[in-house]
């Protein structure tokens, strides 16, 4: 699975999940509902009319309103789920964190109302997931300004097309090859055919997430269920949610710990 950019929706791999997400929202079913309804009316050009997606979509109000009933939360929860679950269970062909981030991405550009906690997750995580450079540079910007995403008003990610993306080359620079085509393919983000950009398997600030998540009752640091004295672990003042069995085992993990230190995240 190749790419045509380092950007976001740059990829086969990109659109593919996009794809699976946009069934999984229920929006394809929205869709035939609404061809059926416009072809009852007399419209014999419906189905050229109608494409919902959470990218790319002809009406992009429609699905926005669909997906703020409740279906966009839905999506990220079950994501944010199979992103913290147990390493065991890491998909190499589909990494959890970068479907969480694209999902994300889909969402400001609708100009969706992202909940603050999804926000905070995906200002911690948008490192981790293996985004290619200009993914990276893309999610930034939109995440922390300037000129970023703002609930309700749909983003512009600026990605380029496949075909905008080859109409928009130099030919000075790009000259066709023996078989008389111009290459554009880079490797393919968010999997096993990886970028070199890293993923979440590997990502210690993931492995945090998922050992906070799998054992809150356990120490952070050495992984006990209570201090030498037998007294309950002690609870970290900010995100309350770490637990730690002395002082001392928290501020040794203090530097892996404070990257996700968040009580919104829970």
């Amino acid at each position: 699975m190749g790419a045509w950019g380092y950007d976001l929706f740059q990829s086969d791999n990109d659109l593919d999940i996009v794809s699976e997400m946009t069934d999984d929202a229920g929006l394809y079913e929205l869709e035939k509902k609404a061809i059926a309804k416009a072809k009852e009316a007399g419209d014999s050009d419906a189905e050229d009319q109608f494409y919902y997606s959470l990218y790319g979509s002809s009406h992009p109000d429609v699905v926005r309103h669909h997906l703020d009933s409740g279906v966009l939360v839905d999506l990220i929860t079950k994501k944010k789920a199979k992103m913290l679950a147990p390493s065991s269970e890491y998909d190499f062909f589909r990494d959890p964190c970068y479907e969480l981030l694209l999902l994300g991405a889909c969402a400001m550009g609708l100009g969706c109302t992202l909940p603050s906690d999804h926000l905070n997750m995906l200002r911690k995580v948008y490192t981790e997931g293996g985004l290619m450079p200009g993914a990276l540079r893309q999610m930034r910007k939109a995440l922390f300004g300037p000129d970023g995403f703002t609930n309700g008003v749909p983003y512009d990610f600026e990605s380029k097309g496949l075909l905008e993306t080859a109409n928009s080359m130099d030919d000075d620079d790009h000259k066709p090859g023996a078989s008389g085509f111009v290459g554009m393919n880079v490797i393919g983000p968010g999997g096993f055919f990886g970028t070199g950009m890293g993923n979440s398997s590997t990502s210690p600030v993931i492995k945090e997430l998922r050992a906070q998540h799998a054992k809150p009752n356990a120490c952070g640091g050495c992984g006990v269920k209570a201090q030498q004295s037998g007294a309950a672990l002690l609870q970290c003042a900010k995100c309350k949610h770490r637990r730690y069995c002395s002082s001392a085992c928290q501020k040794k993990h203090w530097k892996v710990h404070k990257k996700v230190c968040d009580p919104t995240f829970y």
